[in-house]
């Protein structure tokens, strides 16, 4: 019930903002918003045609409607960017910038997890973690570009753990079938997200294919090169793996980095 009432909110808002400016950022937003609540019946065709997605698959990540409401929700948090901007506050807009990137981090890291080299699935192996390293240093990138300031990576990083708090320590119903796997600790989950945003503040004007690869290589080094002491015998990984791991972050990073290098000098020829 607290996701109907937030999202009937959230699209009555998106609509009024609409009808009250008639900005194309309203109306843009607004259409998004308007998927959120369409996905519903979409997905319970695909049910009655297909049936319940199997946990045991990537499918129950990569269905279609579960496609579809993830990418509505990913659009409507970068339209409300340009809206978060025209705020004269200074506080409202760190808050509200860091929250919607922090919401973009989330349902990326969700909708990769296929890809993640210790969930059920592990589609790519170790090499998957560089998937997640060009996510979260694309994300720190992105904000950096519209809210530049002191601790910017830092304060996505603090609002994408508070979001994702509530999945720590969850653990599925006995009757509920899933390939099985370990989970790393959250604080060491924390340890690694932390270090690597300040690893990315402290190193942002240096090479941003140099700051990139850093703060991936080292989100990857503390995560996988320690979550294996911490998992059940049986998986345990080894250490060719983690190398793997940090090596794919590290490529992961230095991509992202050489992109926002080209897009720095495309904006600056613009001018």
């Amino acid at each position: 019930m607290l996701l109907y009432f937030s999202t009937t909110v959230a699209v009555l808002l998106g609509v009024y903002g609409l009808v009250a400016t008639r900005a194309r950022v309203w109306k843009n937003l607004a259409l998004v918003l308007l998927l959120i609540p369409l996905s519903a019946p979409f997905d319970e065709l695909w049910h009655r045609f297909f049936g319940v997605e199997d946990l045991s698959s990537p499918l129950i990540v990569w269905s279609p409607p579960h496609l579809a409401i993830i990418f509505a929700l990913v659009a409507s948090f970068i339209f409300l960017v340009p809206l978060i901007l025209q705020d004269s506050d200074v506080l409202a807009r760190r808050l509200f910038s860091s929250l919607a990137f922090a919401g973009i981090l989330s349902l990326l890291c969700f909708v990769t997890a296929p890809l993640q080299p210790t969930g059920p699935w592990e589609l790519f192996g170790f090499w998957g973690a560089g998937v997640m390293a060009l996510i979260l240093v694309g994300v720190f990138f992105g904000y950096e570009q519209f809210f530049p300031g002191i601790g910017s990576a830092l304060s996505v990083i603090v609002m994408y753990l508070l979001v994702t708090a509530i999945s720590f320590g969850e653990v599925f119903k006995p009757d509920i079938k899933i390939i099985p796997h370990d989970h790393p600790p959250s604080y060491v989950v924390i340890f690694a997200f932390v270090v690597a945003a300040l690893m990315f503040d402290i190193t942002k004007r240096w090479s941003r294919m140099v700051s990139g690869g850093l703060a991936g290589g080292v989100w990857a080094l503390l995560l996988y090169g320690l979550s294996t002491y911490y998992f059940r015998s049986e998986f345990q990984y080894s250490r060719i793996e983690t190398v793997q791991a940090v090596m794919a972050s590290i490529v992961g990073g230095v991509v992202v980095g050489l992109l926002a290098a080209a897009w720095r000098r495309r904006e600056a020829l613009a001018r």
